[in-house]
């Protein structure tokens, strides 16, 4: 049914030569993407390099894990979807570290996670799609957890940094529905997006200090271009072709979750009460939209798929 998700029937992905399914292989798919995801606050702090160098070292290590995975699948001819794809990602990376650098870290990653709320927004306004109620109540769910996480480290002012941020969740939620659509050449997409983070942030990059090409920075940004950013978004081409865009954008609110976990479990810093409360009510919400989504048939459907 046409109400039954962000994007209509007639735009539910497949993949050349076969019929995908929304299965629980999406979702963890999606769930790795975002755990992967949630170290970059930790590696970053290692690496005393201007936040676009930062960006533009991580995204030519993504670049090349890319070509040498997709091969040939990242070099197609990308048409206007799989452009904008690639440009929403680049936007969503620089814009990110652009809050980061002119707002609180808290601030930055709350306020890109109401992707949801565009995601929301996108379907009403180019597909005509209304969400269903589960979806509105999970959505509400997941976005007061969040609020709940970081409630004590939220602060006024630093507006432009605050408006960024927002804008990174229009960006970010912009990545998942023209991911999900039929026509996005979704490695070339990728490929675009790491290539212009790359050229963009090439010029920080050039002028960092020699000094400060130690072993631990480098070793950092290694770890952020392979795996951070490189097998994360693996992950994610390939459980964004099983995962209902809202869907997806609810399972990825593990990345502001765990971000501060990396640091608790490797730096001490244990988060507050309320953090541990939100942290519950968001994995509660992803749980109950999408337990809501498996039934036998859809099961007998994935085995057969």
């Amino acid at each position: 049914m046409a109400n039954e998700a962000v994007l209509p029937e007639h735009a539910t992905p497949v993949e050349t030569g076969a019929k995908t399914a929304r299965t629980w292989t999406g979702s963890l798919a999606i769930l790795g993407a975002a755990l992967l995801w949630s170290s970059a606050g930790l590696l970053i702090k290692y690496i005393p390099w201007h936040p676009m160098a930062i960006a533009a070292g991580r995204s030519l290590l993504t670049s090349i894990v890319f070509v040498l995975y997709f091969r040939r699948k990242a070099f197609c001819r990308p048409n206007l979807v799989t452009w904008l794809a690639g440009f929403a990602l680049m936007l969503t990376q620089l814009g990110f570290i652009m809050a980061n650098k002119l707002t609180t870290a808290a601030n930055a990653i709350m306020l890109q996670y109401t992707m949801p709320v565009f995601i929301i927004i996108m379907g009403a306004v180019f597909f005509k799609i209304k969400p269903k109620r589960r979806e509105i109540i999970a959505l509400i769910w997941a976005l007061a957890g969040i609020v709940l996480f970081f409630l004590d480290s939220l602060q006024p002012g630093q507006m432009l940094g605050n408006l960024l941020a927002v804008a990174t969740g229009l960006t970010f939620a912009g990545v998942f529905v023209l991911n999900n659509r039929p026509t996005c050449q979704i490695p070339t997409a990728l490929l675009i997006g790491q290539a212009g983070t790359f050229l963009t942030g090439l010029p920080w990059l050039a002028t960092v200090n020699r000094t400060d090409f130690t072993y631990q920075p480098l070793f950092a940004v290694v770890l952020l271009g392979i795996f951070q950013l490189g097998l994360s978004y693996i992950l994610f081409q390939y459980g964004i072709r099983r995962t209902l865009p809202l869907h997806a954008s609810l399972l990825s609110m593990v990345e502001p979750i765990m971000n501060p976990v990396w640091v608790f479990l490797l730096l001490g810093e244990q988060p507050g009460f309320a953090a541990i409360l939100g942290a519950v009510v968001v994995i509660s919400a992803i749980l109950f939209l999408n337990l809501g989504q498996i039934n036998p048939s859809a099961v007998r459907r994935a085995r057969s798929s």
